[in-house]
């Protein structure tokens, strides 16, 4: 049978693309300067090859299931969204805020953190997104296959309004305008993933070859990256390439790994800046390394001991999930 055809090899590539775009942002956060305490030029370079990728692939992913929740009776899609984004984001707020952003204490600037969420903005642009997805549910009932092109035009409303004007620039509401867009075409999207991936490798390759090229003039130009129609539709075209490239990965051990990291992304995303901090500031300040070593150290231990509490969650899941929701998620039907 083919890859394209079956539902289930359909959701295990949806989880490799979540997994490879959040483990993405670790390996960034352990190569930012001011993050980690050192960087290595070449590394950054690959980084900003990945900027047009990585966030909107995150985000568009996830705006993919949209429909799935507005599926779902409006109270217990409310419900859902408040424990499994919003009870981590405060959990994590409270974790990282209280005993590492700034030492054990209240951060001195806490109106700021609570404001922008600090590592934790992605949570917030996508509560954001949800919230604004509300207003689609009544017309995903009564045009259940029209309704959808509404989702594109949000996606171009927002991306407008980020290039057209400075007041959603920076901050979080600069984030969710720009990546929160990508959200909505992902929901947009999501009916034609499947027709999409069918196409032949004729019609991808030269998308392939032409994402890498304007990938590497971005390395040297950011308005290739972020903040410009070209940019948006460098993420649009890379994203469409990734679409159809990960349903034809050979599903090895590092694939497998990958998907599985996918399945508890929302471990690796807010566990991996805390872990990053601690190392820098407890392990690596008290070792004499050049920044090659350094990075490559915090790197790969990073990534090691984000993977181990992903292995750990079935024992902390308080930690990603409000605890009793399913109880009360029935209650609400």
């Amino acid at each position: 049978m083919s890859i394209v055809k079956s539902q289930v090899p359909r959701m295990q590539w949806m989880d490799f693309l979540r997994g490879i775009a959040v483990l993405l942002v670790v390996v960034l956060h352990a190569n930012t300067s001011h993050i980690a305490g050192a960087s290595v030029d070449w590394w950054t370079d690959v980084n900003r090859h990945l900027t047009p990728f990585r966030m909107p692939l995150l985000m568009f992913m996830s705006g993919m299931l949209l429909h799935r929740s507005l599926a779902k009776p409006l109270p217990v899609y409310i419900w859902g969204k408040m424990a499994a984004i919003a009870w981590p984001l405060l959990v994590w707020m409270f974790l990282y805020g209280f005993f590492i952003r700034s030492g054990i204490g209240v951060p001195d600037d806490l109106l700021d953190y609570l404001a922008t969420g600090d590592y934790l903005w992605f949570l917030m642009s996508l509560l954001l997104c949800y919230a604004a997805a509300m207003v689609f549910k009544p017309l995903a009932r009564r045009f259940p296959s029209g309704h959808s092109w509404g989702y594109l035009a949000v996606f171009l409303a927002m991306i407008g309004t980020y290039v057209s004007t400075d007041v959603v620039h920076g901050g979080l509401s600069g984030s969710t305008f720009w990546y929160g867009a990508f959200f909505f075409l992902g929901a947009w999207a999501a009916h034609m993933v499947i027709r999409w991936v069918r196409v032949p490798w004729g019609v991808v390759v030269p998308l392939l070859l032409v994402a890498v090229w304007l990938a590497n003039m971005g390395v040297d130009d950011r308005s290739l990256r972020i903040g410009t129609p070209a940019a948006a539709g460098i993420s649009v075209l890379g994203i469409a390439v990734l679409l159809w490239l990960a349903p034809r990965l050979p599903r090895g051990m590092l694939v497998r790994c990958v998907e599985w990291c996918g399945r508890s992304s929302i471990v690796v995303y807010v566990a991996h800046f805390p872990i990053i901090i601690l190392l820098r500031d407890q392990v690596f300040t008290h070792l004499q390394l050049a920044d090659g070593p350094r990075v490559l150290l915090m790197t790969t231990a990073a990534l090691v001991l984000t993977v181990l509490l992903v292995a750990l969650r079935p024992w902390t899941p308080f930690l990603y999930v409000l605890p009793g929701h399913r109880r009360v998620a029935a209650r609400l039907r």
